[in-house]
């Protein structure tokens, strides 16, 4: 088989074109399909203790509804307050538990979401605070703050900071 100059110049060209293809889909392998784009970022909310994920997803399919899982690790003390306004010591109460959010988001035209998802503190199970006493949030920690993309399985993705805390004080007003 003898090929001539100009159709080895056009083969080497083609190989040459599809080499260079390959090694762009390498280099950037998530170009394409969903993923996270820039940082998923956390806050929390002075009054409440809450904490507000944010994200932003790119490479969905126009239109079509995605599946979110927001998660993070809390630790809430609470203790009860009087109606003078005291905190008895002994009446505090502290919750240790993971707590998850879940949130669904059509895609837009162009193939991204952009949106946030609260997890919120979660209360004792029953009131320890006996009689005209009132619980009253001390303090909340929340560690390990991620979102994921359930219909897609993408994440968990950390959100920045990946930790939040408060403290409203031994005996908060609130």
């Amino acid at each position: 088989m003898n090929l001539s100059l100009k159709q080895y110049a056009g083969t080497l060209a083609v190989c040459g074109a599809l080499f260079c293809a390959a090694g762009t889909a390498q280099a950037n392998p998530q170009s394409y399909g969903p993923q996270f784009s820039g940082k998923v970022t956390s806050s929390i909310d002075p009054k409440t203790g809450d904490v507000k994920i944010c994200f932003k997803e790119t490479g969905l399919k126009k239109d079509k509804e995605v599946a979110y899982l927001a998660k993070g690790n809390v630790t809430a003390s609470y203790a009860c307050r009087n109606p003078g306004g005291n905190c008895p010591k002994g009446q505090d109460s502290s919750i240790k538990q993971t707590v998850t959010a879940t949130a669904k988001y059509a895609a837009d035209k162009y193939g991204t979401v952009s949106a946030c998802i609260t997890l919120n503190v979660p209360k004792p199970k029953h009131n320890p605070c006996p009689g005209p006493m009132k619980l009253v949030l001390q303090s909340v920690s929340w560690t390990d703050l991620s979102i994921t993309d359930t219909t897609n399985k993408v994440g968990p993705v950390a959100a920045y900071p990946s930790k939040q805390s408060v403290n409203y004080g031994a005996c908060p007003a609130n």
